[in-house]
Formats: C-alpha cells, structure tokens, sequence
C-alpha cells in the first residue's frame, strides 16, 4: 500500500532546500512516484528559478507518464516569472496529484486543483496540512495580509537588559550565538533597524550563507535588504553596512527630506530610498510595510534598537519573536530593555506568546514564538 503521508513528508524536506532564496514565493517541493518508487525529485531552488513540480518532472522523464505527483502546495495555473505548473503536469501525462494544501494565493486558490480535475487527472488534497501551513506561514501571511512576514529578534541579560543606560551592548551572548543569528539572518528578505542602532554599533548586517554545496551555487539569487529607518537622514556615507554591495540598503526617510539631501547618499549603486510620511520621529508601520510589500520583500526581520522594537510591538506589526538570552545580569535602573512604551496599569494587557520553542546554545538561550495579539484584543473588549 502506499504510503502518501511519508512521500507528502518527503516534499517538505525538500522544500525546505529553498528557504532564504525563495521569498516572497512559497518553499515547494515535488517527488514524481510509481507505486513505492520515486522517478523524480525537485524543489524551488530559488526566486525566479523554475518551481518544484518542473524540476521534478524534468528528472522524471518521459517515465512521469501515468504516475503520481506529490507536492506540498497547490500547483500554479497562471503566468507569472514562470509559465503555469498546471500546464506542464498535465502535458507530462501524470495520472494523479496528491497534495498538502490548497495555495490562497487569489491566482491559484483551487483554481490549479480545477484546471487539473478538468483535464482527468485526479486530486487529492489535505495530507500533512498542518505542517504544510507552518512551513509556508510567512508567504500564507504575505499572500493574505499583503505585508511581509515580521520577525523581531534581540538579545538581553537575565534580567532583561538589551543595553548599558549609553547603549554599550557588546557583547550580551557568546560568538556562537551570535553567528547563530547571522545563519537566521539569511532566511529573511531584510534586516530593519533604527538610526540609533547604526549610529552606535557601525554594524554590517550581514548574513552567514549555508555551508551545504547546493545552496552555495544558488547565492547569486539571494535578495536581501538592510532597511534604515532615518527620518532625518542621518546615515553616513562611510559605514560597515554599506560594505556588502551583493546586498541592497534601504534608507526610509521622512518625506520632507529635501532631493540634494538624498542624492549625496544615494549615489552607491547598492542604495535606494522610501519616502514616508513621519509623525514625531515615527513613521507609520503599515505604510511601511506597504512599500516592502510592493518591492515583493517577503520576510523581515527586525533588530532593533529599543525604539524600533517598540515601534513595531505598539503597532502590533509582529508575527513572531526570537529572543536570544545571554548568561548575563546587568543591573541599572536606566539600562535599556527591549520593548518599552507606555505604561501599563493592568497585567492583563500584557501579551502571551503561543507555539514557544526553548533552546540552549552553548550558555546562552534562544526563546522563539508568536505573539498573540489578538488574544489581547479579546480581553479588552469584554
């Protein structure tokens, strides 16, 4: 008999290859079977490369005929950077597909699943949909939301602190952990950070690639942004995060910030400037993410400082958390913490984080899950 939720776990696997160079599309894989054999295997290796379903097919051969697809999301069956999926499994005579979720992408959202039944072929959807949907939440969210995936990171001591009352930070965890990060750093689409944080730590917002040969030779297609918030354009045109010209900087500027302003910086071929509207040094979240979203960034992740983590906590613009603590007790009354705003004169405003995972690195830990907001604004509505 087989067994369709071993070869639905088999194509997550190997969606799993694409993550860092896919976004804002979807991590998909495909594996092509007759029975308990597998003729093909494939996923989507990068952004504008050909999806998973082709690759697969292209192993496979003239052997797809007559077999069985499996993939973890809905095939497309509408141009975009690459012609439909839809298309070319029914011209490659699979007989059936077999698959995790249906795409809400409003291009496809069971309009594959149509145009494959429509040409005899049958469907059957559901297997490993749970784990599917998890795998691929930050493109269900860019897709439904039409805003990138928000991740906010920092680090802090034991008791809580992410910096010395003058902003001295370094160093709160261990190299290890550190190099940890710039590894997740290569999963999104784009760093933010505040002026403060550029002004303070001269960092390079780098990312660390995978060391395995398969996502090495695909470096060449990754995206990825360093995102400023600088209302008054304050950013020097001498600095480490400019170093990096495989990597875009993103200068978000007040919208009154004259044109000559603007052009002394952006003349480095990797810098590009918004222009937002700015109210008491804040900009508004959503707007923000409108733009990122119109620029097809997918995922970001935010490092803060502690204004910029506040920021985007008070907008609720947050899908998740990752908080790596050090083995470290600070002290200090004016020591900064990570998300700070306005005071709070109930407990029950506080915000609980569901999906929790823990880990230990070395002395450190890493505390990663998301933020329930809405749970928040049920309480407050009773």
């Amino acid at each position: 008999m087989t067994n369709h939720i071993e070869f639905i776990k088999e194509t997550l696997k190997l969606a799993e290859k694409g993550r860092g160079l896919v976004s804002p599309n979807p991590m998909v894989g495909a594996v092509i079977t007759r029975g308990s054999h597998i003729l093909g295997r494939g996923w989507h290796k990068a952004f504008g490369l050909p999806h998973a379903e082709i690759e697969a097919l292209k192993e496979a051969g003239k052997k797809a005929k007559g077999a069985t697809l499996y993939v973890n999301l809905e095939p497309c069956c509408h141009y975009g950077k690459t012609p439909p999926c839809t298309e070319a499994i029914i011209n490659a005579g699979i007989k059936e597909v077999i698959c995790a979720m249906k795409d809400p992408n409003p291009l496809v959202n069971g309009k594959g699943f149509e145009e494959l039944e429509k040409n005899g072929l049958k469907v059957r959807t559901g297997f490993l949909q749970e784990e599917a949907e998890n795998l691929n939440s930050a493109y269900i969210t860019y897709i439904t939301k039409t805003r990138p995936y928000i991740l906010l990171k920092w680090a802090q001591t034991l008791d809580g602190r992410i910096a010395t009352y003058n902003g001295d930070s370094k160093w709160i965890t261990s190299e290890e952990t550190r190099n940890f990060v710039k590894k997740k750093r290569f999963e999104v689409d784009g760093i933010v950070v505040g002026i403060n944080t550029i002004l303070q730590d001269n960092p390079s917002l780098d990312y660390l690639p995978p060391s395995f040969q398969t996502q090495k030779e695909l470096l060449c297609h990754k995206r990825y942004y360093k995102i400023i918030l600088d209302p008054l354009l304050k950013t020097p045109v001498e600095g480490n995060w400019w170093k990096n010209v495989n990597s875009r900087v993103l200068l978000v500027v007040s919208d009154n910030i004259p044109e000559e302003k603007i052009s002394a910086i952006t003349g480095r071929e990797n810098s590009e400037v918004i222009k937002l509207p700015c109210s008491g040094g804040r900009f508004s979240l959503k707007n923000l993410a409108e733009k990122l979203y119109k620029k097809e960034i997918g995922i970001i992740m935010v490092e803060g400082g502690s204004e910029t983590l506040t920021c985007f906590w008070d907008e609720k613009m947050a899908d998740e958390i990752m908080v790596f603590i050090g083995n470290k007790i600070l002290g200090g009354k004016d020591s900064l913490l990570s998300i700070t705003g306005k005071n709070r004169e109930l407990f029950s405003e506080a915000v609980t984080v569901k999906d929790l995972e823990i880990q230990k690195m070395g002395d450190d830990f890493f505390i990663r899950g998301k933020p329930c907001f809405q749970e928040l604004l049920k309480r407050q509505e009773r």
